[in-house]
């Protein structure tokens, strides 16, 4: 799959981007392997950031959604941590 520049689309506003993360989370609801979809700035634009657990092991995804690039982080499994006493 393509990556897209680190800088992102330069036109790509805020809101386009939430709208495209919500159009993608909603594809990706219940998958294993996503952590986490979010929106973040890079540079002069903003980007879909898409956490899965694996690279070796990740959904197929686009390199964009409406126009918004898709970021691909793998960060590993997510657990709930004791709270400190």
């Amino acid at each position: 799959m393509s990556q897209p520049s680190p800088g992102g689309a330069p036109d790509v506003s805020r809101d386009a981007a939430r709208a495209a993360k919500s159009r993608l989370a909603s594809h990706l609801a219940g998958d294993q392997r996503v952590n986490g979809v979010g929106v973040v700035r890079r540079a002069q634009a903003y980007v879909v950031r898409v956490n899965v657990v694996a690279d070796d092991d990740r959904p197929d995804l686009p390199a964009e959604v409406d126009g918004v690039p898709v970021q691909v982080d793998v960060v590993g499994p997510i657990t709930a941590s004791r709270a400190a006493r």
